[in-house]
């Protein structure tokens, strides 16, 4: 296909499966469209292409930083990726231990992350002690990286039950809508979730 961008050919066994593209000549994400398939289509993993596509795009703005345009050019890029990978529908999965916290009340229980996205989270906690009841208003407590306090979103529980295939377990997941939250937080939020999905340590 043409690149929107620069015009240049970008060829790709992959232009079939996905619907952004990061162009190998302006190295801009472009929206996949008006494709000529020429071979036959390999094998292909999404989320691999999704990974490697942030992380390019992460890339990009390494190279461009400096001390007065890299927030401006950070926010530019997470705000075109948000746009091109619907944002509010990518999800992030943790292979690994990240706590956090809830609070509600007086009271903050520590639950282990299993997903977030910038609408929501699934967490995992330990039946012991008080728990919110279901469609209870909490808050949610993430330590984001070079933040001094933990970042504190209003959030609503949308559900919540035992582990699958676990129906004797001693921990309950949940899962939390967040409520009100600013475009500064969310944006703080998405720069997380883009950190960490291109991070080989998530």
């Amino acid at each position: 296909m043409s690149c929107s961008n620069c015009g240049g050919l970008i060829k790709s066994p992959h232009l079939a499966e996905v619907q952004i593209f990061l162009c190998p000549q302006c190295e801009e994400i472009v929206l996949v469209e008006d494709v000529v398939i020429s071979t036959e289509k390999g094998s292909f993993d999404l989320r691999f292409s999704l990974k490697n596509l942030l992380f390019a795009a992460r890339e990009k703005f390494q190279r461009k930083k400096s001390e007065n345009l890299e927030l401006e050019t950070k926010h530019q890029i997470n705000k075109r990726l948000a746009r091109l990978l619907r944002r509010d529908d990518f999800r992030l999965s943790l292979s690994r231990d990240f706590f956090v916290q809830i609070g509600f009340g007086k009271n903050k229980r520590s639950a282990r992350l299993l997903n977030i996205s910038s609408t929501g989270a699934a967490i995992e906690i330990f039946d012991l002690g008080q728990l919110p009841d279901e469609d209870s208003e909490t808050r949610f407590y993430l330590q984001l990286p070079g933040k001094e306090e933990p970042s504190s979103l209003l959030a609503r529980v949308i559900w919540s039950g035992k582990p699958e295939n676990i129906p004797i377990s001693p921990t309950t997941t949940m899962g939390l809508q967040f409520k009100d939250m600013d475009e500064e937080a969310r944006a703080c939020l998405w720069d997380f979730i883009v950190d960490a999905e291109t991070s080989d340590h998530t």
